[in-house]
């Protein structure tokens, strides 16, 4: 695993690695960059970006930095909807697909 330390502190640098450094994400199953995570929520980032980056680089200052503060809120500490709801949103779906 390759890691972007700070030379002075031995931290974790808030730099994102370049694009040529890929790891693989978790939720489309192939290599991807910093730079298709930091934007393919709309603009924003993928709400997962947290999870898959902060053992390369110190992603969370990075983000906190380039992002207003609503847009961090909004992507990285939104309460997700439990399960049950939007399993009972595509039932509801369904059943209103069917009757048209």
């Amino acid at each position: 695993m390759d890691t972007i330390m700070n030379e002075k502190t031995d931290a974790l640098t808030p730099e994102p690695p370049k694009d040529d450094f890929a790891i693989r994400c978790p939720r489309l199953g192939h290599q991807i960059s910093f730079t298709y995570c930091r934007s393919e929520n709309s603009g924003l980032p993928c709400f997962k970006t947290l999870d898959c980056w902060y053992s390369y680089f110190d992603v969370h200052t990075h983000l906190k930095e380039k992002l207003s503060e609503e847009d961090f809120k909004k992507v990285f500490l939104k309460q997700a909807k439990p399960k049950v709801f939007s399993l009972i949103d595509l039932i509801e779906q369904a059943k209103k697909n069917q009757g048209e």
